[in-house]
């Protein structure tokens, strides 16, 4: 079974960029603060590092796969399955967000390809959008055969490293806070 993967090579950048930036900021933060105040307090900074590398993460997860016989548009938060056939067109907005028009009006906005400044001179959007067309017109003569209203498929997006960095994150402000309170004076 063969697929494209479309996202914005931009945020895959600017997550990894963030990522890595934070890290190093975060370590030298928490070494600064427990220099000046102790351990006690520099830990605090641990949890709330990995909450925002989750959310950055689940961010850079984003794309659109388009298979053989399906779509799937990763948002952040939930994850659209549909089949080839239950898509009637795609198009970009005014705003430069890539959608997918299904029937009765019906639209599945793809968070990756959501407008942006720099979508403006680079036209990853339109890009998409002409990716996306291709695709959708490639063997369109047997999907329209089988093709009827259906319900696309929602599911919570599952991004491993993302959801490590928050569970850990929980773990750490959980395990700390319990520390505290035990140590407290």
């Amino acid at each position: 079974m063969s697929h494209v993967v479309l996202r914005r090579v931009s945020w895959m950048v600017f997550c990894w960029v963030a990522i890595v930036g934070m890290g190093i900021g975060g370590i030298i933060a928490v070494f600064a603060v427990s220099s000046a105040n102790g351990f006690r307090e520099g830990w605090q900074g641990i949890p709330a590092f990995l909450a925002i590398m989750g959310f950055i993460g689940r961010i850079g997860n984003c794309k659109v796969i388009l298979r053989d016989d399906e779509l799937a548009v990763v948002n952040p938060l939930r994850t659209y399955i549909l089949p080839k056939s239950a898509v009637r067109g795609v198009s970009v907005n005014d705003g430069g967000t890539l959608r997918f028009h299904l029937d009765d009006d019906r639209k599945i906005y793809s968070f990756a390809f959501g407008g942006s400044l720099i979508d403006r001179f680079v036209g990853s959007s339109g890009k998409a959008e002409r990716k996306a067309e291709t695709w959708l017109r490639s063997d369109r003569a047997e999907s329209a055969a089988g093709a009827e209203a259906v319900a696309p498929q929602a599911r919570w997006t599952r991004c491993a490293s993302a959801d490590a960095a928050i569970v850990l994150g929980v773990v750490v402000a959980a395990v700390g806070g319990i520390w505290m309170a035990f140590t407290s004076s």
